[in-house]
């Protein structure tokens, strides 16, 4: 089901990774700096979040009307979902028959504009995943595709088509499905594990797979059936190492990172419609084959992931700079870049502020790091869409 189980982190020696299972040129990337004087950054915490190392808020997705889901651990670091209002308010909730252990629990992933969540949750006694549906109104729905021995839902869009994956006999398969529709289920040509991440508005699925040796590849899952495959050039394809599309827009515009270079480092792209490729290396990161140590001597590499994609081709994602801090960014549609930190982010051992994903008006919201123990905080970073924004 998740080829990699942990979401994307930044670790010393290799600045970042871990995340889901889950032709063409490189155009120059502009790399002009926008100040964030006119931006403000809010941080809150879910009702209930823990305060102790590991535990805290992790925000996942946001709508358009400001709406925030993710998932909190509690003190006891079990899991819960939330949802935090435009007005500051939240409701957090459990799905039916969610586990209480911890580091198990309920665990949102997306949220589209009518307010819909989607998300996977783990029950006891042997922890096994299930996909759910929470609408508006308060009330969840469970999902798992016939034969499934474990689900996951990762997005869905506004007309309520979600995807995900599901295992069975060991092998992970992606599905699209619809309340009162059932699922359709694919893999893309060659796979022998499939992992979507994202899901637009007309029902195309991105994400990443892995082949009979465990290399990864990107893919687009059309509506109609059809596939584009993909690998970004120059990305190193092998064991646990590739390309990996984590998001698709409207245009069919897709976003992510791979992995490359004598150093092994980790780039984000962005992938046009048309099948080009531009390279995205926000300021501050390492963008060369030079030495880079952090503070206590540990090697670092370049590191950078494109999150999330919105309608305007605006990207939200994160990288290390070159000692070791992670900071947020956002690159717009002409090739310039809003980096940030969101107060009181902590500013060392490869720590930082990582933004999840961005919404159509262009706001952002993701995770930071927090004090002495490293507690996650929620951000929200809401931009101003003045002359000086670029649009």
């Amino acid at each position: 089901m998740e080829i990699r189980d942990a979401a994307m982190k930044f670790i010393r020696s290799i600045s970042v990774i871990a995340a889901l299972l889950a032709f063409c040129f490189f155009l120059p990337a502009q790399t002009t700096r926008i100040s964030l004087s006119t931006n403000t950054i809010i941080a809150f915490d879910a009702p209930g979040a823990g305060k102790g190392a590991g535990q805290g808020t992790s925000p996942k997705g946001i709508n358009v009307e400001g709406e925030i889901t993710g998932y909190y651990k509690d003190s006891a670091s079990a899991v819960h979902g939330f949802v935090r209002h435009r007005d500051g308010t939240f409701t957090t909730f459990d799905a039916p028959g969610a586990s209480r252990k911890a580091t198990l629990g309920t665990m949102p992933q997306s949220i589209n504009d009518q307010g819909d969540i989607t998300g996977y949750y783990f029950t006891d006694p042997k922890g096994e995943r299930h996909g759910f549906v929470r609408h508006k109104d308060g009330t969840i729905v469970r999902f798992d595709p016939p034969g499934s021995a474990g689900t996951v839902i990762r997005g869905i869009n506004d007309l309520g088509e979600f995807s995900g994956n599901y295992v069975s006999y060991d092998v992970a398969h992606a599905f699209l499905g619809h309340e009162g529709k059932g699922f359709t289920t694919f893999d893309p040509p060659g796979s022998a594990n499939t992992a979507p991440q994202g899901i637009n508005g007309s029902g195309d699925v991105a994400g990443y797979f892995a082949d009979d040796n465990n290399g990864l590849h990107g893919f687009i899952h059309w509506h109609g059936g059809t596939y584009a495959r993909f690998d970004v050039p120059g990305s190193k394809t092998s064991d646990g190492k590739g390309t990996l599309a984590m998001g698709i827009n409207a245009g069919g515009d897709v976003v992510g990172y791979y992995e490359t270079g004598p150093d092994n480092g980790i780039h984000a792209f962005l992938r046009l419609k048309d099948g080009t490729f531009v390279k995205i290396d926000p300021p501050g990161t390492i963008a060369d084959t030079a030495p880079h140590v952090d503070e206590e001597g540990y090697i670092l590499r370049p590191a950078a992931a494109g999150e999330s994609i919105n309608q305007a081709g605006e990207v939200a994602g994160y990288f290390g700079d070159k000692v070791g801090v992670v900071h947020g960014f956002v690159r717009r549609k002409d090739g310039s870049f809003v980096t940030f930190d969101a107060p009181g982010a902590t500013r060392s051992g490869n720590l930082g502020t990582f933004s999840e994903c961005i919404n159509s008006s262009g706001d952002v919201t993701g995770y930071f790091y927090s004090g002495e123990d490293a507690v996650l905080r929620g951000f929200v970073l809401i931009q101003s869409r003045g002359p000086s924004a670029g649009r």
